[in-house]
């Protein structure tokens, strides 16, 4: 590896968005630059585009093994560099980011010509026998604050597709129940405002307390900035179940594709730039018949200006 001052890095992108993604790219930088033939810089100008793709218009998490994921690696390379140079310039990039993903996660050399790239591998979405059954579970916690959270926590999960993060972080000043239903604040990152599906409206609407604004909407009492908050709760709670946050967003947005949900309210409500983080979710949207296919074309109606 050859030492140029890497550290300096200061990509042209939004500096708020720098700030979130910087401590992430330069802890990979580091830790891969070692095991690369790649200077510390050209190992910047690879990681801070992906990762900034992955993030902000993929809606992925920081986390090494999903953002440098040959899975991703690929599709960032097909469809998130459609205004980047030349082929060559492409798989220089990606030669790059090969590297990287082979650094940090010891993956397997990646076919040195580019093949055509499907979506990432989203967590599949729960069945509607499996919402069934984790309904059942939190039904069945043995204290009304235990079932008061487990029903939150659904709630939040497969009624407004937050992510295990933002469901952490959520507090019950951040929701708000009215005549229309209930709405969801996401602060942070990707703050918006989220419409909760009706079946789910009940739960988080009894948690509204206009003296409690400030109290974490799950789990009242933990001391924030416990990422394994969610895991640690559904491993002592009341029944065996495996109930993943990522497979919570995943049916959220399905059911949004199902429903024929319009798109810019959704990406919108997903906290997305882009349509095309929806793309990898799309092997899961069943097929309409023919008669819903036909009418639905034949009867759009645009809005107004």
């Amino acid at each position: 590896m050859k030492e140029d001052g890497g550290s300096a890095y200061l990509p042209q992108i939004d500096a708020r968005y720098w700030t979130h993604i910087r401590n992430f790219v330069r802890a990979a930088v580091v830790d891969a630059a070692p095991s690369t033939a790649y200077s510390e810089r050209e190992l910047y100008a690879a990681a801070t585009p992906l990762t900034l793709w992955a993030w902000q218009t993929a809606a992925m998490p920081l986390e090494r093994d999903v953002i440098f994921a040959i899975s991703t690696i690929e599709r960032f390379i097909g469809v998130g560099l459609t205004n980047y140079g030349s082929k060559a310039s492409r798989n220089t990039l990606r030669s790059r980011l090969l590297r990287i993903s082979e650094a940090l996660l010891d993956a397997p050399l990646a076919p040195p010509v580019l093949r055509p790239l499907g979506g990432s591998d989203p967590s599949p979405p729960y069945t509607a026998r499996d919402v069934v059954t984790l309904k059942s579970w939190a039904i069945a916690q043995t204290t009304h604050e235990r079932r008061s959270n487990a029903e939150a926590l659904l709630a939040l999960g497969l009624g407004a597709g937050l992510s295990g993060r933002e469901i952490v972080n959520l507090r019950i000043g951040d929701i708000n129940a009215d005549d229309h239903g209930v709405l969801i604040r996401v602060r942070g990152d990707r703050s918006r405002v989220v419409p909760v599906l009706r079946e789910w409206e009940r739960a988080l609407a009894a948690r509204v307390d206009p003296g409690q604004t400030e109290t974490w909407a799950f789990r009242e009492q933990h001391a924030g900035a416990n990422r394994n908050l969610i895991t640690d709760f559904v491993s002592r709670a009341e029944g065996k179940i495996r109930l993943q946050a990522r497979r919570m967003h995943a049916t959220w947005v399905v059911q949004h594709l199902e429903a024929g949900t319009p798109l810019i309210p959704l990406m919108r409500a997903a906290g997305l730039q882009s349509p095309e983080a929806l793309d990898r979710f799309f092997k899961f949207v069943r097929e309409p018949d023919s008669g819903y296919y036909r009418n639905a074309l034949r009867d759009a109606v645009a809005t107004p200006r």
